[in-house]
């Protein structure tokens, strides 16, 4: 299950999982090139992909979708980013 809730500093919508994650954002970032994600940075704390929006994806599964309100266009967007991360859900 995903909770999305306005970010409180800028313009976006926070989508945090409610299972636990441990990714690897090298490899995770390889599989959103082959969604059609561009990548900006990687670093081991973060990943800052560009899609229709920019998007800041976190090694736990918390995902910022920037400068939109719209939670159900942000669920889709994590939806898809969540497919990349289920090898790095934590049991």
């Amino acid at each position: 299950m995903l909770i999305a809730k306005p970010c409180t500093s800028m313009k976006g919508i926070i989508v945090t999982p409610q299972e636990r994650y441990d990714a690897d954002l090298e490899e995770l970032c390889e599989c959103m090139v082959e969604k059609g994600y561009r990548i900006k940075r990687v670093t081991r704390f973060l990943a800052l992909l560009r899609g229709k929006y920019d998007i800041t994806v976190f090694p736990s599964g918390k995902i910022i979708v920037k400068d939109t309100s719209d939670k159900e266009e942000a669920l889709r967007i994590a939806t898809d980013i969540y497919e990349c991360l289920k090898p790095y859900r934590v049991m």
